[in-house]
């Protein structure tokens, strides 16, 4: 079995991390609301998804990559 393919928008909501990282959740779920206009939810819900796809972890409410973008494409 190959690496997690990311959506569309996951891959736009990982690339904010990517960009940001390490980032705290509050933070991650301000920028997503003003990005994306997300609720606090569905930012919750992309984070739980792509941390149990390995991509992420987040520990403490910090937010940062398990798999770098390079690594991600390579993948």
């Amino acid at each position: 079995m190959g690496m997690y393919q990311m959506t569309e928008t996951e891959y736009k909501f990982a690339e904010l991390i990517w960009n940001e990282e390490p980032i705290g959740s509050g933070e991650l779920v301000k920028q997503c609301a003003e990005k994306f206009g997300w609720k606090k939810s569905t930012t919750y819900t992309f984070i739980k998804k792509l941390c149990a796809n390995g991509i992420f972890k987040n520990e403490n409410a910090i937010v940062s990559s398990v798999l770098n973008k390079e690594d991600y494409h390579r993948a």
